[in-house]
């Protein structure tokens, strides 16, 4: 019998030891890759009249047209590691332009055959016309690469603070402000988020704004392809001190070598500024087309950004204030042409308050910036606020549609208010305004809204300037950037502050999962700070400004 009970237990120890360890805990490997697509599908349609091209004194600016945005990002992570590409295309109904709706068609290498032939051209715009066969119209909006510098198995592990690194192309989103002020859109460079505590956080970013490669600054003046090497930083907290309050201080310095961005710097009109402008090739350097880089800028901006929330109540201001130097070619004071140097020193106060009452949403927003009178010497002295990068969406979200961007954000803002959606301020002469918006929640998926937005300029707007020309096929893209010299009256005396009244309203209805249906509509009661003169038969005649409209319908998909 024992040897029986022997020799099973031998057995049974032989073909546990033979079997695979089920029971025993696999050892752990690399975390899988996974690929995530986010993003939203637009079918957008908007009919309007005069304000496409910025000049509200000529009224046969009119259109109806119809278009589609697909904004897809792909997100490719391993564990913490992660690497985007974001991509955007746009596109209208129909052949809008002289040429085929895009590439190989499209001989001129412009989208729709010219700049302005198509709604978003410059950016990425193309026609779907009959067959709708559209090629080369991909953007890239983002691609870059996220990983911990910082912290447990990061690049460097012997720093305990958890601080995570974003290099390419991204998005400011929160590195400078939380409302929308001083930096948005997309970038290229480095950013740093480093977290101290769970409430105190900090954005280090160095911003590439223009760069310049071995060799491009070395052809004679006319043959250079360099502008310089333009960057900015910027440092920014982010400190909650008790639940329901945020606090955002930011600093930046931003840094020009001749000509820089449009974004960047306004090329305000300057009759006393080589080029008459302050951002063309021969007001900082001249030359070469591109600019000599020969005279430079130094920005700096401080800013205090914050949010609060108490039960219903909420208070969203903001202050900042910048200051800096600058050189341009110029007349000087004695007649000669040369160059000179100015001082930049201006303010910006944006304020929101906000009261929720059950289904009902009050809401109230206030601006003031400081600007230049128009006799100015913009050569000698800024006055009026310059953002790095507010890629139109100042005062968005609902605000405005015709001084800012509304549902159909290819309408409205930019050139057609002298750039107060991406420079804040009315061309040289910065911005007051208030809104008042009221939201009715019908039910969780319905919403009204109504806006009313009266705005004036800090200083007197001098009427007896003009758009550059009336609107045409190779400027609808540009309109109206800014005011220009017409006569020898022009730029010297101010005359009337008031811009006009913005009236908005509209609906959103999310008739299905991650669907929505928005329809408004925008009307700009037009006051006389935009009136403009014209040269007709060589002699300067002043035209009264007429209100600018329109209407907007969007379908939005979002994944």
């Amino acid at each position: 019998m024992r040897r029986s009970v022997l020799t099973a237990v031998l057995a049974f120890v032989i073909l546990a030891m033979l079997a695979p360890p089920v029971f025993a805990q696999a050892p752990a490997g690399p975390p899988a890759p996974k690929v995530t697509i986010t993003g939203t599908f637009d079918q957008i349609t908007a009919a309007g009249r005069n304000f496409y091209d910025g000049n509200f004194s000529r009224d046969n600016d009119r259109e109806w047209y119809a278009r589609t945005r697909f904004r897809p990002d792909f997100e490719f992570a391993v564990g913490r590691t992660k690497a985007v590409l974001g991509i955007e295309l746009d596109l209208n109904y129909g052949q809008t332009g002289s040429n085929d709706g895009g590439f190989p068609g499209n001989n001129s290498g412009t989208a729709c055959g010219f700049v302005g032939g198509c709604k978003g051209a410059g950016s990425a715009g193309g026609g779907l016309d009959l067959n709708t066969d559209v090629a080369g119209l991909f953007e890239i909006k983002w691609i870059y690469t996220e990983f911990d510098l910082t912290g447990k198995d990061s690049i460097l592990p012997f720093i305990p603070i958890l601080t995570v690194a974003r290099a390419g192309g991204q998005p400011f989103a929160t590195i400078a402000n939380y409302k929308v002020y001083y930096a948005n859109g997309d970038f290229a460079g480095v950013d740093l988020y480093s977290t101290f505590t769970p409430d105190i956080k900090n954005h280090l970013a160095w911003v590439d704004v223009e760069d310049q490669l071995a060799g491009g600054n070395r052809a004679p003046a006319l043959l250079r392809t360099n502008r310089g090497k333009d960057f900015a930083f910027i440092e920014s907290l982010e400190v909650t001190p008790f639940k329901g309050l945020d606090l955002k201080p930011m600093y930046s310095y931003f840094h020009a070598d001749g000509l820089t961005a449009g974004a960047a710097r306004r090329n305000a009109s300057n009759p006393r500024t080589v080029g008459g402008a302050m951002n063309v090739a021969a007001a900082v350097g001249g030359g070469a087309p591109a600019g000599d880089a020969a005279d430079h800028e130094n920005r700096h901006t401080v800013g205090l950004d914050a949010r609060w929330r108490l039960g219903p109540f909420g208070l969203d201001p903001t202050i900042s204030y910048q200051w800096g130097n600058y050189e341009t070619q110029a007349i000087r004071t004695n007649g000669t042409v040369g160059q000179v140097k100015g001082d930049a020193s201006a303010w910006l106060f944006d304020v929101i308050g906000s009261f929720q009452l059950g289904p009902l949403l009050l809401e109230g927003r206030g601006v003031y910036t400081t600007g230049n009178k128009a006799r100015d010497n913009l050569s000698l002295s800024k006055r009026y606020y310059e953002p790095l990068d507010l890629d139109t969406g100042y005062w968005s979200g609902g605000w405005l549609g015709i001084l800012g961007l509304g549902v159909d954000y290819f309408n409205g803002g930019g050139p057609s208010n002298q750039g107060m959606d991406t420079n804040v301020g009315y061309d040289r002469y910065g911005r007051m305004q208030v809104a008042l918006r009221a939201t009715y929640s019908i039910t969780p998926a319905l919403s009204l809204y109504g806006v009313v937005a009266p705005t004036w300029t800090a200083e007197k707007v001098d009427t007896d300037t003009g758009c550059p020309q009336p609107l045409n096929v190779a400027n609808s893209a540009t309109g109206c950037p800014a005011r220009v010299v017409v006569s020898d009256k022009s730029f010297v005396t101010g005359d009337s502050r008031y811009i006009g009244t913005e009236v908005n309203g509209g609906f959103t209805w999310r008739f299905a999962a991650n669907t929505a249906f928005d329809l408004a509509g925008y009307y700009l009661a037009a006051g006389p700070a935009l009136k403009t003169s014209e040269l007709l038969n060589g002699v300067p005649v002043k035209r009264d400004q007429h209100d600018g409209y329109y209407a907007a319908a969007r379908v939005r998909l979002s994944f």
